[in-house]
């Protein structure tokens, strides 16, 4: 660190024969209590205390500000640092003398070197490196010409910098050579962070696109190489860097081949059902930390390497997340803003050739870039695409953060070159969210709103229909299942499914920076759901626990692609719409679960309805609900709600399906899917027209052609009746509905009514148990009378 002090008389310096100057301050101490001397802020403690919640009031202000900026949390962590650092708040003598004294930062570097440690193991803790497995070739390729494209950059810019454009000699060297300091950058300006581009993509919703998922498989690649040549990276590059990093590959052998399995086994064996075994366990892998992170001190690389590789070998489970129940909290977000304090303490703008810093950041930045859009040119991928992936690769973490403070506290880098690239990694970083977030909305409002929406109207009798089932458990994969077998499936009309299992994020996760994760072509869950964590670690990984293998014995021309995400319930429609977006989907399918509580005997008992709903304690509402509310507010094409209540569990002879035909364009997407259900021999279908008796309910030429066409193509199909019934009020609505479920329907198909004016209840605006199945839906899932009969419901 640079002396930036106030009184030159409270020191004295002593030179090394190394270069270095030994700095040893007067200060004085009282004895007893100093509360209220003047001297009270001069003790550790009562310093610490204060440049703690100085600290994290002013991360918390930034964290706040940049809400929805699409930003990073180590972005606004960084600017945090900086602003706090001796060339902003520090040119305050006031500041400086009270909050940041040099001679009181010791304590506060010791506590930022400890909890990064520990948020290092936290790393380690959710990286799985089983996923490496399933990287393509592309990854690879763009993952190492990232890195060999870069590293002669850094180089280049290091002496670029430090000359001037070669006006100025380079400038004496400490300890080591300008090698040394070259290699730092090289190496720093190679980084591309895993995590923090998984949350740009997580928070941009783009996980799920081509280009999200290369850019986050080679920087998964890119993150790995950074942590193996770490050692390299904060050693000196000798004789002895090589043993260090020789050392720290057989380490990693060591913990991924044999400390991994016999952790898995222990867990196996032992299981983790007690919660106060658990917490012994916590207790005990959190001193480990310490023991492995002084082993690899001990070996000569950083005491994060050795925390980061147990992370690494702890199996994914039960343990894992009670740890970062825990301690992620604590440490990401009350501890770590101390760390980029530190690091804006160290940096200090003096008078830089602004020039040529300029001009480094700018190369720095169009590093990546180039050498991602010359891996597309060459596979002949879009250029376009490449800048993006490029623009996704240049996000820098914590990695070259580590990087960059070691180098300094070895003296490898001076003020200038530390200062100047710890600028151009945050530089770097900035404008990738906000570019992507303005990029996806151009290309939202000039392509995709342009298109026509998806409906099952304008699905052509022999083309496939393409469904997303959402599920939550394997009852929900089961039910889908059913519908799906008998939506008649045949060659010439096939189904194909993408089924997609929806995870609740937990606790620790929804803090990470991958805030929902999207697992492609899986078989077996890889991490353990809520509702597996009451069990042992050894159940997690039980065949009863797979939701969607229910899927695999699929055939009759259902052809089935499985996923799962991760995410919170808030935010998960969004990665269904993105995803029904993607791959063309026409009908986007799930199911909630409803009991009947309403005989149906008239206005007296519909009024006494509403006020039950009203009163409920909407704290008991089931989240998953919260999906299916967002799912219905902006679907990107059909949306189906099934309310399963036992169809096609006991297969009859003959399935008989009614469908309830209103008004509006839900009821006609809901006619055409029950038109294809009939296709099928063995199913029965009664299209029930009801006619309301009132002069603000309009039916227009639309609905008059499109039932036209049904009934004059359906004349000679003997399974398909078409009947119409007038109605009046919500009481004959009722006495209507009741007459038709009795009549021991295994079906009822519905629209539901979205936009549409319907007079079934006696106010405008009717209170309903579920707002998501509309009014029709609602009424009907609600009747004792249909308490045996399905109900599926589109908009």
């Amino acid at each position: 660190m640079d002396l930036n002090v106030d009184d030159p008389n409270n020191f004295t310096i002593t030179p090394n024969e190394n270069g270095t100057e030994l700095v040893c301050f007067k200060d004085s101490i009282s004895s007893g209590s100093s509360l209220w001397l003047d001297n009270s802020l001069r003790t550790n403690v009562p310093i610490f205390a204060l440049q703690l919640a100085f600290i994290l009031a002013l991360n918390r202000l930034f964290l706040a500000l940049s809400k929805s900026s699409h930003v990073p949390r180590i972005v606004v962590n960084i600017f945090a640092g900086m602003i706090m650092g001796p060339s902003f708040l520090g040119q305050w003598e006031d500041y400086r003398k009270t909050i940041f004294p040099f001679h009181i930062m010791m304590p506060v570097e010791t506590v930022a070197g400890l909890t990064l440690v520990y948020y290092v193991f936290l790393i380690g803790l959710e990286a799985d490196l089983k996923t490496l497995r399933r990287c393509r070739k592309k990854s690879i390729i763009l993952a190492i010409s990232g890195t060999i494209f870069t590293v002669p950059i850094g180089f280049g810019l290091y002496y670029l910098l430090l000359t001037n454009f070669g006006s100025n000699p380079m400038p004496p060297s400490h300890r080591t050579s300008h090698f040394h300091g070259a290699m730092i950058w090289g190496f720093t300006l190679s980084c591309s962070e895993f995590r923090e581009i998984a949350y740009i993509l997580s928070d941009l919703k783009l996980l799920l696109t081509e280009n999200g998922q290369l850019a986050l498989t080679a920087s998964l690649i890119n993150d790995l190489i950074n942590w193996i040549f770490l050692p390299v990276a904060i050693n000196e590059f000798c004789y002895d860097s090589i043993i260090i990093l020789t050392v720290t590959i057989l380490i990693g052998f060591a913990c991924w081949y044999i400390f991994h399995p016999g952790a898995e086994w222990i867990l196996n064996k032992i299981g983790t059902r007690d919660k106060e075994f658990i917490e012994t366990e916590v207790v005990f892998l959190l001193h480990l930390v310490l023991v492995f992170g002084l082993i690899s001190d001990g070996l000569g690389a950083h005491s994060i390497t050795g925390a980061y590789f147990l992370g690494l070998i702890i199996p994914k489970g039960m343990l894992s997340d009670t740890i970062q129940d825990k301690v992620l909290d604590f440490v990401a977000d009350f501890m770590m803003p101390l760390f980029f304090a530190v690091i804006g303490q160290r940096m200090k703008i003096d008078e830089w050739p602004w020039m040529t810093v300029i001009v480094v950041v700018v190369m720095a930045f169009i590093a990546k870039i180039l050498s991602t859009s010359l891996v597309f040119f060459i596979n002949r991928m879009p250029l376009v695409e490449g800048l993006t992936v490029g623009l996704l690769m240049n996000t820098k973490g914590i990695v070259s953060i580590i990087i960059l403070n070691s180098a300094r506290n070895k003296l490898e880098l001076n003020s200038t070159a530390f200062g100047v690239m710890l600028l151009t990694c945050w530089l770097m970083t900035v404008p990738v969210g906000p570019v992507l977030a303005a990029t996806k909305t151009f290309a939202s409002n000039n392509f995709l709103d342009r298109s026509h929406r998806r409906t099952m109207q304008g699905t052509r009798p022999d083309s496939p229909l393409r469904v997303l089932a959402c599920v939550h458990t394997k009852r929900d994969a089961n039910v889908i299942i059913n519908l799906l077998k008998e939506s008649c499936p045949s060659v010439k009309s096939p189904i194909q499914v993408i089924a997609v299992e929806l995870i609740k994020m937990t606790k620790g996760w929804s803090h990470h920076a991958a805030s929902s994760l999207i697992i492609k072509d899986a078989h077996k869950p890889s991490f353990s759901t809520k509702s597996s964590r009451s069990g042992s670690f050894k159940d997690d990984n039980n065949d009863n626990n797979d939701t969607l293998g229910s899927f695999d014995n699929l055939t009759q021309a259902i052809f089935v692609e499985k996923m799962r995400i991760l995410s919170s319930y808030k935010s998960m429609h969004k990665d269904i719409f993105n995803l029904a977006k993607q791959r063309g989907v026409t009908l986007i399918l799930t199911t909630i679960y409803k009991e009947p509580t309403y005989d149906g005997l008239g206005a007296g008992a519909a009024t006494a309805r509403a006020a039950n709903i009203v009163n409920r304690d909407r704290a008991s509402k089931d989240k998953k609900k919260v999906v299916l509310e967002n799912l219905v507010e902006g679907t990107p094409c059909c949306l189906a709600i099934f309310v399963d209540r036992g169809f096609g569990q006991k297969r009859a002879k003959v399935q008989k399906l009614a469908m309830l035909y209103v008004a509006g364009l839900d009821d006609r997407e809901a006619l055409s899917y029950a038109w294809r259900m009939s296709r099928n021999p063995e199913a029965q279908l009664t299209v029930v027209r009801l006619v309301w008796d009132n002069p603000n309910d309009q039916f227009d030429e639309t609905d008059e052609q499109c039932l036209t066409s049904f009934v004059r193509q359906t004349l000679d199909t003997p399974w398909v009746k078409y009947m119409e019934k007038t109605v009046k009020n919500e009481k004959e609505t009722v006495t209507l509905l009741n007459k038709v479920a009795n009549k021991g329907f295994d079906l009822f198909i519905i629209g539901r009514g979205n936009g549409r004016k319907m007079s079934l209840a006696q106010t405008e605006d009717p209170v309903l148990e579920e707002p998501a199945l509309g009014p029709l839906g609602d009424t009907l899932s609600d009747l004792n009378s249909a308490a045996k009969t399905s109900i599926l419901i589109l908009q």
